[in-house]
């Protein structure tokens, strides 16, 4: 078992969009959001176990108002990496401010070169990629969900992008954890077929230590696959969720396991009550 070292942590289940593949991180619907001061007590209790990284993650996270704030308490509490996933709409606004704040780095959802289909396009994140880039924000990643007959034959020309640009592109799977299973079935793309393409093109291949993940170096670009249906995803995650209500999520892909955390004092009180320890 790998050991538990990164929190992904979503602020809002609010977004400006409506991406009809959008897991929400798992999280069952809720209009409850932590406070700072709740935020506060998790970070703390997650440096107190270990946790090292720290990803923030919505719904639009972008959308708190007090994003710049929950930037800074995390700060403050020393941790190797602070990142935030974000749809790039309202990043121009605030790449600099988060970065003064102390977020190391972003994630980009960009599913296509093409403004005809896909709201999470070049044109849309365009502004809020450059703004990144100018604040320093690094790595910046690019995140494509790949959908079957919609997207699938871009990937090429959006590696072509992320080389050009100097970013990392990350390919993802699409999950079926929102009911829309039409949908799923309809758009599920594997990559498996992309990986092996990738596998004989990298100069170098590096095994990362979340999910047993591959990068694919390929000279001037770096490629990641996740693809979150597999025994090695599983078996080499490390990484715990806090769901925007404040419950420990340990699995995206299950809703049986949440464990309140927001009326308890550490972890390891909250995990007691499931009889699983976190430290």
């Amino acid at each position: 078992m790998s050991n538990i070292n990164s929190l992904r942590l979503s602020v809002t289940q609010r977004c400006n969009l409506k991406c009809p593949y959008c897991h929400k991180e798992g999280q069952i619907s809720s209009e409850k959001e932590l406070n700072l001061e709740e935020i506060e007590k998790i970070i703390k209790n997650a440096k107190e176990i270990g946790i090292k990284k720290i990803k923030i993650t919505g719904g639009e996270p972008l959308l708190r108002k007090d994003i710049i704030s929950i930037i800074k308490i995390i700060k403050k509490h020393n941790f190797e990496d602070i990142s935030l996933v974000t749809n790039g709409f309202l990043l121009e606004e605030y790449a600099f401010q988060l970065k003064e704040a102390g977020l190391n780095r972003v994630n980009i959802g960009c599913d296509s070169l093409s403004s005809n289909v896909l709201l999470k396009n070049i044109k849309n994140i365009k502004d809020g990629l450059e703004a990144a880039k100018s604040a320093g924000l690094s790595p910046i990643k690019l995140n494509m969900v790949v959908l079957k007959d919609i997207n699938d034959k871009e990937m090429p020309a959006m590696i072509e992008f992320a080389e050009k640009n100097k970013l990392v592109l990350q390919l993802i799977e699409l999950i079926n954890i929102n009911g829309n299973k039409e949908y799923y079935k309809k758009h599920y793309f594997s990559l498996g077929s992309i990986e092996k393409e990738l596998e004989k093109k990298a100069k170098i291949i590096i095994n990362k230590e979340m999910h047993n993940r591959k990068q694919y170096n390929l000279g001037n670009v770096i490629v990641e696959i996740v693809r979150p249906f597999t025994k090695e995803f599983c078996a080499n995650c490390t990484r715990l969720r806090i769901t925007s209500d404040g419950k420990i999520k340990p699995c995206l892909l299950r809703n049986d396991n949440l464990i309140n955390f927001k009326d308890k004092c550490s972890f390891a009180e909250a995990a007691k009550e499931k009889g699983v320890s976190y430290v």
